[in-house]
């Protein structure tokens, strides 16, 4: 049976008719995303399309996924759209997400984000988490609607309840930050805890993070240390940094710069294979310095501020994303203008960045 369907897979059915065809758009899906599996795409091709010709909707929103990644085809976002129409007339969800996708990034047609929410909407309401994730995504930036976080904050708690990993973790953040939500470490930590537990680098490395600062946990390096690892063992570049860091200013283990230059490395060559941006890295962070009426009230807390540190390094348009009042705000406006940052590149190139930085005001 392994070396029948070895052979099916590689596309021999015609000159074998001693070899067993599956007859049912099931049984033929099914084998092409075995040859899918293995990355043969050219015979996934031929069986989605033999599924596809009794309307098989899994079948025809794989022809549009193969379209859209020009796996084994020329990629062709139009043909993809054309598929995916085939299988979401049939009410199949993951195809009306993948419309929406195509409308939310203008690929293959204008981009529209009101139809791309439409398309998010139908798919959601049949249960596609991926979906709701994106819409809380279109709320979350303010694309083609209002920025409204709170609104973003219930769909990615849709999704999240539904296991969706990205949700999981992005909700984690806006309890991190108190955006759309009430601002609370330990609920921020138990959604990261949850996607972390799938295995999830982001969720990882934002673990170590709340070690290495304090948040809502006992400050810890080993910890952060021992989650920072996990998440580099996947590559996470912000991780592989974040290690670098901990070497670098000796937090936890003995200071390295040697080795903390060999992690700045590694995570430098990762963001240039996944062709993303480099994020800025603050080189020179003084803290804040407490005012009168915060220190008279012993408070404390974190306020977000949001910068655009430029291709100098320098940081600019502070603007506070997150209050905490008593003085403080300013206080954490002034700090962050006498930071110098590595700046954001792109491709090795320094490019002005968007970041958001928590400033945290502890009592001594």
């Amino acid at each position: 049976m392994v070396i029948c369907a070895a052979l099916l897979c590689l596309g021999a059915i015609a000159q074998n008719t001693s070899i067993p065809q599956p007859t049912t758009p099931e049984a033929q899906v099914r084998l092409a995303n075995d040859c899918l599996d293995k990355k043969d795409y050219s015979s996934a091709m031929t069986w989605y399309r033999k599924a596809a010709e009794r309307a098989n909707p899994v079948a025809e929103n794989n022809i549009g996924w193969l379209y859209e990644n020009g796996w084994g085809v020329q990629q062709d976002y139009a043909e993809a759209m054309n598929w995916f129409r085939k299988a979401a007339s049939q009410g199949y969800a993951l195809a009306q997400t993948n419309i929406g996708v195509l409308y939310e990034h203008g690929w293959g047609v204008k981009q529209d984000y009101a139809e791309a929410m439409t398309w998010y909407r139908k798919a959601s309401d049949q249960g596609n988490a991926r979906a709701s994730t994106n819409l809380a995504f279109l709320y979350r930036n303010g694309s083609g609607v209002k920025q409204d976080y709170s609104e973003a904050a219930n769909w990615y708690r849709m999704a999240a309840e539904q296991g969706n990993v990205k949700a999981l973790v992005y909700l984690g953040t806006l309890y991190r930050t108190g955006w759309g939500v009430e601002q609370s470490y330990t609920e921020a930590m138990a959604w990261y805890a949850r996607a972390a537990d799938k295995g999830d680098s982001e969720a990882q490395n934002a673990i170590g993070d709340f070690y290495q600062e304090g948040l809502g946990v006992t400050q810890d390096y080993a910890k952060a240390m021992a989650w920072y690892r996990k998440a580099a063992d996947q590559g996470n570049a912000q991780a592989e940094r974040n290690i670098g860091t901990l070497y670098e200013k000796g937090l936890g283990v003995p200071q390295d710069h040697s080795e903390a230059e060999a992690w700045y490395k590694k995570a430098a060559d990762h963001t240039l294979l996944s062709g993303g941006i480099r994020p800025p890295r603050a080189i020179y962070s003084p803290d804040p310095g407490y005012s009168e009426e915060a220190s008279k009230a012993k408070f404390q807390g974190t306020c977000v501020l949001s910068l655009i540190v430029g291709a100098d390094g320098n940081p600019s348009d502070i603007k506070v994303v997150k209050s905490l009042g008593k003085g403080l705000d300013e206080k954490a406006i002034d700090a962050v203008k006498t930071w110098k940052f590595q700046p954001g590149t792109k491709d090795g190139v320094p490019v002005a960045t968007q970041i958001a930085i928590e400033v945290t005001f502890r009592l001594k």
